[in-house]
């Protein structure tokens, strides 16, 4: 964790000093810093990243370049690069010092002007039991319950008091937003404070969200696994016809309330869905969602966690086990060769939607607390230092499972293994 002053709003000027600004990372942390960019009314030209599925599309009306493109384009002496990718921002860096860059006078570190990237759970529930999420084989759970407006507003003064760089809130974790009844006052409220929400949804649910639309979210994810009855296996509990369904009505509320908003289907890979990928890319084209992908992890981290230590799981772990592409075996050599890298979890807090600051956002056993106060009643000095000392933080990266998802993420490992047929025309 970089524990320094950030740099005040004027030596920010400073340092961009009018060359035109990039952002590289195109997702929440490259969004959070477009939002902030605009509030401090310092220009932003595009954005940078390497993801395959985001070439030829665009965010917020701005293009998005690989980074071959960009650094064979542009002359460092008239640029400024802004890394906002949370799992490689080192990476990153080392890609910028490379090309001939000086951290501090040519590029900086998003998490370098904040102290964390915020995740409010308003939803304490959900409506499905996911065979490969903690909802659906974990044997314990918090309270279930919603975040109320008048509480998130206090929620969302106390972090722009405390964190002021602060861009983008992302209104789920475990918990289903669209349950919540509270959450399009929730997106309103924060659109007049000029912060970005994020939602992500199974969105199947037979329960109507056109004022959640109309509210205007900035970005909008869809969780997939497959078509038809291949869904309905890893999404468990799911209907796909209700699924599908619900995807026509997001594009119409989309065209009728926000035509700007940033709509991404997720698919998880498995065995069994590889080869509906492709019906997938035709019906996000012709929705006119953005579709992105990953290999389907087993959550939550307390699972590999037993997995090392040789615990015995679930039933229902052990079959997302059996159905996974990229295997928990392959994964988690690969994580602890990266165990001396950053964790990308340690500058993200988890809110629970009745004020708990849970440890991790990836860990799910309930009660594991970083601190035993509210969130709203522990100064932001409190919880840094609490992450900073977390013996259970210590024991999880020596273990390397900090970046186990990481590497499920890793788009590079996708197209290595060929776990899906992408057309070379989309390349």
């Amino acid at each position: 964790m970089i524990n320094k002053r950030p740099p005040t709003v004027d030596e920010l000027h400073t340092m961009v000093a009018g060359r035109t600004v990039y952002i590289w990372g195109a997702r929440h942390e490259g969004y959070s810093t477009q939002q902030v960019f605009r509030r401090l009314n310092i220009p932003v030209a595009a954005f940078i990243d390497s993801s395959i599925s985001l070439q030829g599309t665009q965010a917020f009306g701005m293009d998005i370049h690989l980074p071959s493109e960009y650094f064979t384009r542009h002359d460092k002496k008239d640029c400024f690069i802004i890394l906002a990718s949370g799992f490689y921002a080192d990476e990153l860096t080392e890609s910028c010092i490379d090309q001939g860059l000086e951290a501090g006078k040519d590029f900086l570190v998003y998490n370098e002007l904040k102290r964390f990237n915020y995740q409010v759970d308003i939803s304490g529930t959900c409506n499905l039991k996911c065979i490969s999420c903690p909802r659906g084989n974990f044997p314990e759970h918090r309270s279930g319950g919603y975040m109320t407006k008048e509480v998130y507003e206090q929620v969302l003064d106390k972090i722009l008091r405390e964190d002021p760089y602060t861009g983008i809130i992302t209104l789920y974790n475990w918990g289903e937003p669209l349950l919540n009844k509270h959450l399009p006052e929730i997106i309103k409220l924060s659109n007049e404070r000029g912060v970005h929400t994020a939602i992500s949804t199974n969105l199947s649910l037979k329960l109507d969200f056109e004022k959640v639309i109309a509210a205007k979210p900035t970005w909008f994810r869809v969780s997939n696994s497959g078509w038809g009855d291949n869904y309905e296996v890893t999404h468990t509990g799911g209907d796909w016809e209700l699924f599908k369904s619900n995807l026509y009505k997001l594009k119409t509320y989309k065209e009728k309330y926000h035509p700007e908003m940033l709509v991404e289907m997720f698919f998880h890979i498995y065995q069994h869905n590889r080869n509906d990928y492709d019906k997938m890319q035709q019906l996000c084209d012709e929705l006119g969602f953005t579709l992105r992908y990953r290999h389907a992890a087993l959550a939550p981290l307390d699972n590999i966690e037993k997995i090392i230590d040789g615990v015995p799981l679930d039933a229902q772990s052990e079959k997302t086990r059996e159905l996974q592409f990229l295997k928990v075996e392959e994964v988690i050599p690969l994580a602890q060769a990266q165990k001396d890298r950053e964790c990308f979890y340690e500058t993200h807090l988890w809110i629970t939607w009745d004020l708990h600051v849970a440890q991790c956002m990836e860990w799910y056993k309930p009660g594991l607390n970083l601190v035993e106060t509210s969130f709203l009643d522990t100064p932001i000095d409190d919880l840094w230092k609490a992450r900073e000392t977390s013996e259970f933080c210590h024991t999880c990266k020596s273990k390397g499972i900090h970046r186990v998802y990481c590497v499920y993420g890793d788009e590079k490992l996708i197209h290595e293994k060929q776990s899906l047929t992408i057309q070379t025309d989309r390349m």
